[in-house]
């Protein structure tokens, strides 16, 4: 492995680290992309990486899909919706968000979901059940459910945990050993 290849290797396992929440992984996973697009093109025995994508969003579609979903995000967000949003037809629209996100609308809206009980759960006491019907869900069990399939835990065992004081969180950590 050549030394350029090497750095990037490192620079790319550096990214595959980085972010916590569903938007920070799918801005992780584009710029590997991007990093892995340059390397390709420098070094042609890497023949095998993904090269330019094409029949993706544009830049300001992006930006719009983005805002619409974090305002509506409450509501029902219908796919022939976004797909007007940005002047696509509902099958092409599908397959460039998925070009561009590396998931597709329904996924991502789903970890904007998630993302969005985090912040709640985060900056109130509201209850359960509240925070799921804020997020677009239509119940507790449904924020449940998903919340466990994305994050691997529970929304209050997620809450318990992340409001507790990193002091409280080595006391109970000590305790437990």
């Amino acid at each position: 492995m050549s030394a350029t290849a090497a750095v990037v290797a490192r620079q790319i396992h550096a990214l595959d680290m980085s972010g916590s929440s569903c938007a920070e992984q799918v801005a992780a996973q584009t710029r590997r992309s991007a990093a892995l697009r340059i390397v390709a093109a420098d070094m042609p025995e890497i023949s095998d990486l993904p090269q330019g994508t094409t029949g993706g969003l544009a830049p300001w579609q992006v930006k719009k899909i983005r805002q619409h979903i974090e305002a509506r995000i409450g509501h029902g967000i219908p796919l022939d919706e976004l797909a007007q949003l940005v002047r696509l037809s509902t099958s092409y629209f599908s397959s460039a968000f998925k070009s561009t996100f590396g998931v597709s609308p329904h996924s991502y809206i789903v970890c904007c979901r998630v993302d969005h009980a985090k912040y709640r759960m985060l900056t109130s006491d509201a209850p359960l059940c509240e925070i799921a019907l804020d997020c677009g869900l239509a119940d507790q069990s449904h924020l449940s459910r998903v919340f466990r399939r994305v994050t691997g835990t529970t929304p209050s065992a997620w809450r318990r945990h992340a409001c507790m004081s990193p002091r409280d969180r080595l006391s109970a950590l000590v305790a437990l050993q």
